[in-house]
């Protein structure tokens, strides 16, 4: 598959994904967009960003918060390929992941709820 139906399905999923969760989150959500990217870019391993990443919520600048979920449609596909699920199912579990941290979950809340 290559990176533009990727990004097709993975917009897919998203969106439906996004329409199960509660009025209050999908409300927290809509000045948030979510990219998708093939992999992590030079400069985001430079920062610190494993190169086998498979998504970040990023809240933006202190000064001027514009924050924004990244989706390395990549890596989840190599994910999916070698958890032994689908690329639907890692795309959901890694966007629900990422806005857990949008809702200020940190690892041990966001695998409390079963989101890791």
């Amino acid at each position: 598959m290559n990176f533009k139906q990727m990004v097709s399905w993975a917009e897919q999923i998203s969106a439906e994904t996004l329409k199960e969760l509660p009025l209050e989150v999908r409300t927290a959500l809509d000045e948030v967009p979510i990219f998708f990217e093939a992999l992590p870019s030079e400069k985001d391993i430079d920062e610190g960003i494993a190169p086998d990443t498979l998504g970040l919520f990023d809240p933006g600048p202190d000064s001027a918060p514009m924050a924004c979920i990244r989706l390395w449609l990549e890596n989840i596909w190599d994910e999916a390929e070698e958890a032994g699920t689908t690329f639907e199912e890692e795309v959901r579990i890694t966007l629900l992941h990422e806005i857990g941290h949008l809702l200020g979950w940190d690892e041990d809340e966001v695998e409390d709820r079963g989101l890791a």
